[in-house]
């Protein structure tokens, strides 16, 4: 894998810590704050050059029946689990620093670099690969069946660069273990050792299927719409409308209301909304800037509200031709009206 695959790792939040998921079809980064913001990203084996996962042997428990059968107790009886460190799908989990783990991936200064021929890992439970892959993010726009490959075109290049990417071996040999970082870059190898802990107990909010309305746009034109808000203000404003404009970001602040207009055919590539009345929501303005971090790191935004104002963006990262990545934020509502 390249360095430079660390994109949608670094448009993470400001978090130092990090859950992460190590399993057949990717490695998984979350993070959560206050439960109010939810945030994630997803790097699909298809990134890596090599890709290498071997799920535990399931350990056996004793079934004790006797509370349903009386004084009757069968030994034989028996159910298996998987060991500590994993979840109940078999994949390796582990809390990790983000922030160390982004310093060693930039060692050399090249983890925004360019795209190119790099070489992946293995090991027993983490590694590289190309090729297909049936990941991608749960519920996600972007992801799915096409593992991390998604049809190119003009706006989903990579810009190139001069610098040439440093290529990158990750290893984790299961609980308790250091995942290992083995960096290369014009001949120097350099190894890293990242202790690992166990996690906090995971939130996670389930953006449910109930989505009542969904937005889709390039990322530049999100990220300048942010930047132009008051600064002022303590929430932003959605609005989504079956009129134009179909869709609105506004701010209140201290100087002045100021409205950023979306329309479809004009900026959004696509619009819906399941009723054909106008839906706002309100969010915390300072929960929703942490997407600043994401905007200029990629190429497209999804937004998706759903029935209880929940908004979840998820972000299309090219790393190189015909691989990306992707992030993913959900934020909760501080109200709704219709």
């Amino acid at each position: 894998m390249q360095a430079n695959g660390t994109v949608s790792i670094i448009s993470l939040s400001n978090r130092q810590t990090a859950i992460c998921n190590i399993g057949p079809d990717g490695i998984f980064f979350n993070l959560e704050e206050s439960r109010c913001i939810f945030s994630r990203c997803l790097v699909p084996k298809s990134l890596f050059d090599d890709y290498k996962y071997v799920y535990p042997a399931k350990e056996r428990e004793q079934l004790d029946l006797r509370s349903q059968q009386g004084s009757q107790f069968d030994p034989s009886e028996f159910t298996e689990k998987w060991p500590e460190g994993y979840d109940n799908e078999g994949r390796a989990i582990f809390g990790i620093s983000l922030s160390t783990l982004l310093n060693c991936l930039n060692m050399f200064g090249t983890a925004g670099g360019a795209s190119g021929g790099g070489y992946g890992s293995s090991g027993r439970h983490g590694g590289a690969g190309s090729g297909g892959s049936n990941g991608g993010a749960s519920g996600s726009k972007y992801g799915g069946t096409q593992g991390g490959t998604q049809g190119g075109g003009k706006d989903n290049q990579v810009p190139q660069s001069v610098a040439p990417a440093t290529a990158v071996k990750i290893t984790y040999n299961g609980p308790g273990s250091s995942v290992y970082l083995a960096l290369e870059d014009h001949g120097v190898i350099t190894i890293c050792g990242i202790p690992t802990f166990d996690p906090e107990v995971p939130v996670f909010h389930e953006f449910n299927e109930e989505v009542i309305s969904t937005v889709s746009m390039k990322s530049k034109w999100l990220d300048e719409g942010l930047r132009d808000l008051d600064a002022t203000s303590d929430r932003v404003f959605l609005r989504l409308s079956p009129e134009t404009p179909n869709f609105r970001i506004s701010s209140l602040g201290t100087v002045e209301a100021l409205d950023i207009n979306y329309s479809l055919g004009d900026v959004l590539d696509s619009c819906q909304l399941a009723y054909e009345h106008d839906i706002q929501v309100s969010y915390n303005f300072v929960h929703v800037l942490n997407m600043l971090k994401a905007c200029p790191l990629s190429t497209s935004a999804y937004i998706a509200i759903n029935q209880e104002g929940f908004l979840r963006v998820q972000f299309l990262h090219p790393v190189s031709e015909n691989r990306y990545m992707y992030s993913e934020y959900t934020f909760s509502p501080l109200e709704a009206t219709e």
